[in-house]
This record gives structure tokens, C-alpha cells and sequence, in this order.
């Protein structure tokens, strides 16, 4: 018994047709009848029986098929996995907010590169579910990461993998004087200037929900798209900010920005999150890239 019968045992179970097994198979139908001949004869039973004109699995052949398509899908495997190369050449394109593009995808790409000198990677920064879905449906993009709260993505066609959580703070300049205040509450912030991300950013989203839920509107607001100058801004006392844990935590172990602490208001949390198109075919590269990003969210 070789590889070669149980592939053509396998399209024949398949087909139940000698004619087009050997037309799928490239070969001349004889072959074919020889090869299921000789499995027939080394496993002691008929795999096939003939009904008039319809060829049917036996018993014997349904329980054999189980373990052919098993013993090929195995082979198959290994025989990716003793191939794999190392220094093959690939480029991934992947999406991710540009918060996951500045503070987590450096050490993802260093690691990845460790692992795949020759390895190509396109970043491109995206904010909006409806833009990461759509560019994943289309192949534009390889994978995508995201940020959002637990239960609120719909997969659909996408596998989606939650990687890690993060809190949300909200921060000032220190020479804020909301920051001076102990327990203070969110109605006494309505007086600031609140600087916002992008539309369609999860924790801007977040933010907004919060103020709808509680009637509160800012006078004032800034919409920067790009992080490090949003937080610049709020170094500067121009205003005051919700932003994840990670992107702002230098700046309050140095005191450059200071959290506000708000009382009757519990931590916030996001998740970050890697999707893929379900039908993608994922290679010994792009498994590597989903475990690296497990392994360094």
C-alpha cells in the first residue's frame, strides 16, 4: 500500500467513477482498476461493489475511506512541514489601528523577521471595522488587527482570534486641574476639551457611548487622527484624552500625563484582536505570524 493508491482510492470514493478518477488523476483508466485491484487484494475485502450500471463503497470502503482521507491528510502535513524553508521568500499585508501599528507590531515584525530573514511585510494603518472587513473580503489585506470590546465584532466570514486586553485611562497634563481633583466624576469634565480619535475608532466608539449613556456633552472638542500627536496635545494642556493603557503608560511613569480617576466609574477594558478571511488557505508563514502575535499581544 502506497501513497499513491490511497490518493486514487480517495478520488475514486469520491467520483464513484473509474472514468473520471482517471480523467482527474491523469492516468488510463486500466490504472486506476489496477490500483484499487491490488489495495482490494492487500486488505482482504471489496472497497467497491457494482450495482448495474452505479458504483457504490462497500462497508469495508466507507470505514477504509475514513482512514485514507486521515493517513493522506497527515502526509500531506508532513510533507509541508519537512519542506518548509526557512529563508523562503513571502510578503504579508496586514491592517491594524495605528495605536497596534506604533506601540505592538514592531516586536511582532522583529520576531517574525528572526524566524523569516527574507520575509516581506506591508503595514497599512485602518481604523474602521467596515473598512478592515471589506479589505480582507477583497485579499487586499492578509490579516487585520483590532481593537474592541469582548462580543461586539460579528465574524461572519472572518475568523476572528482575541489576542490580549488592555484598560483604557483617562489622561491630562498635570497642569490640568482635573487632574489635582480626587473622585472626580465625569459631569466634571464637561468644561474640558476633549480630544478625540478618528470616527470609527473602538475607544473614541467606547467614549462616546459612555457621554450618550450619561446625557453629557463637550463643549470643545479636537478630532487628531495621528496618536503621537494626540498626545502631545494633551501634554500640552490643550485637552484631555481616552486612550489605552499601553500607548500612554511611558508618559505616566515620567508624570508627563497624569490619570483621571473617576469616581463611581469602573475600568475600562479593550481587547485587541487578528482576523483573517475564513477561506484563506494559512501557510507555515501565516500560522507563524498568528502565533507570534499570540505570543507578543
Amino acid at each position: 500500500m502506497d501513497i499513491k493508491q490511497l490518493s486514487t482510492f480517495q478520488v475514486a470514493s469520491e467520483t464513484l467513477n473509474f472514468t473520471k478518477s482517471a480523467e482527474i488523476l491523469n492516468y488510463a483508466q486500466s490504472s486506476v482498476t489496477s490500483q484499487i485491484k491490488s489495495l482490494e487484494t492487500e486488505l482482504g475485502v471489496n472497497l467497491f461493489d457494482r450495482l448495474g450500471n452505479k458504483l457504490v463503497l462497500t462497508t469495508s470502503g466507507e470505514k477504509f475511506k475514513r482512514y485514507s482521507d486521515t493517513i493522506i491528510s497527515q502526509y500531506h502535513s508532513a510533507m509541508e512541514e519537512i519542506n518548509f524553508d526557512k529563508h523562503m521568500k513571502s510578503t504579508i499585508t496586514v491592517g491594524a489601528t495605528e495605536s497596534q501599528c506604533t506601540y505592538k507590531l514592531p516586536d511582532v515584525l522583529k520576531e517574525l523577521k528572526m524566524l523569516f530573514p527574507n520575509i516581506g511585510v506591508v503595514v497599512k494603518p485602518l481604523h474602521r471595522f467596515s473598512d478592515i472587513q471589506s479589505q480582507l473580503y477583497s485579499g487586499e489585506i492578509d490579516f487585520a488587527f483590532m481593537l474592541g470590546e469582548e462580543g461586539e465584532r460579528n465574524g461572519g466570514n472572518l475568523e476572528i482570534s482575541k489576542l490580549s486586553t488592555e484598560k483604557l485611562v483617562l489622561v491630562a497634563s498635570p497642569e490640568n486641574s482635573i487632574s489635582q481633583m480626587n473622585n472626580a466624576k465625569i459631569q466634571d469634565l464637561t468644561e474640558e476639551t476633549i480630544i478625540l480619535t478618528e470616527k470609527g475608532c473602538s475607544y473614541r466608539n467606547l467614549l462616546e457611548n459612555i457621554l450618550q449613556n450619561k446625557n453629557i456633552n463637550f463643549d470643545a472638542t479636537f478630532e487628531i487622527t495621528n496618536i503621537e500627536t494626540l498626545k502631545n496635545c494633551v501634554k500640552t494642556n490643550l485637552g484631555i484624552a481616552l486612550l489605552p493603557y499601553g500607548v500612554v503608560k511611558k508618559e505616566m511613569e515620567t508624570g508627563e500625563l497624569k490619570r483621571i480617576q473617576l469616581a463611581e466609574e469602573k475600568d475600562r477594558e479593550i481587547y485587541h484582536f487578528i482576523s483573517w478571511h475564513k477561506d484563506k488557505k494559512l501557510t507555515p508563514i501565516l500560522n507563524s505570524f498568528i502565533s507570534v502575535s499570540e505570543r507578543i499581544f
